[in-house]
Order: C-alpha cells, then structure tokens, then sequence
C-alpha cells in the first residue's frame, strides 16, 4: 500500500511542478514585457511621434498581442495539470479516506471564501490578460497618432 502511495504522490508532485512552471513562465513573459514596454514608449516619446518610430509602436502591438496569447496558453497548461494533480489527490484520498483530504480543502475554499467574498470573483488570468491588453492599445494608439500626423 505504501509503494502504491509513493507512485500516487510522486504523480501528483510532478503535475503540480508543472503547473506551478506554467505561472512562473507567464510571469517571466510579463517581466520581459513591463521591462522592455517603458523603453519603447520612453524612446518613442524622446524621438517624437513621427513615421521613423513606427516600428516601435507596432512592436508594442505585437508585444502585447503576445502577451495575451502566451498567457492565455500557459494558463491553459496550468489548468490541465493543476486538474492531474487534484485527480492524484483524489485517488490518494480514496485509498487514505482517514486524511480528509478532500474535506480539508473544502474547508479551507469555505473559510477563503467568506474572507475574500468580492476579490475572489476576479479571475487572475483576467489580470494577466487586461494588463497585455494594455500594451497592445498603447501600442495601438501611439500608431494611430503618428499615422494622423
């Protein structure tokens, strides 16, 4: 029975890395973005708005588009193996139902739950996402500028 638990764990402790890689990959990308971002939009600024910097400013565009995109696609992938590891966890929950794994969790998602009522509802993803959406409009509309001028 313990071998057999051993092989559960390390499944689970496998997908959770996983997981957690994904996060720590889409913050990587995001760093990238707010460290290169600024420069562009401080340099374009410098060089005034003119078809010279144009460039820059699309790049903006596909920066953000970017954005969106990776992290779109490495919370898919933290989704599926944060769903691997919470099937491990449920199997190793049936073999131990002792532990109350699951009853655990539960309590815990209940106690967060009345604590953070309102921040809750706000999907982190959707954070991620509004902030890459906002470089591909800065970048957007610092195009459209010097298109008009």
């Amino acid at each position: 029975m313990a071998d057999e638990i051993d092989v559960l764990l390390k499944f689970y402790e496998e997908d959770w890395q996983q997981a957690r890689q994904a996060e720590d990959q889409r913050t990587a990308i995001t760093n990238i973005t707010l460290i290169i971002v600024p420069t562009l939009i401080g340099f374009v600024s410098q060089q005034g708005f003119n078809v010279n910097v144009l460039p820059l400013t699309i790049l903006l565009v596909i920066l953000g588009i970017y954005g969106i995109v990776a992290s779109q696609k490495l919370y898919e992938r933290h989704c599926y193996f944060s769903d691997r590891s919470g099937l491990w966890r449920d199997k190793i929950s049936e073999i131990h139902p002792s532990l109350e794994i699951n009853q655990i969790r539960d309590n815990a998602r209940q106690k967060h739950s009345k604590r953070f009522k309102r921040i809750e509802r706000i999907r982190l993803y959707s954070l991620w996402l509004i902030l890459h959406s906002l470089v591909a409009l800065a970048g957007l509309i610092l195009t459209l500028i010097i298109l008009a001028a």
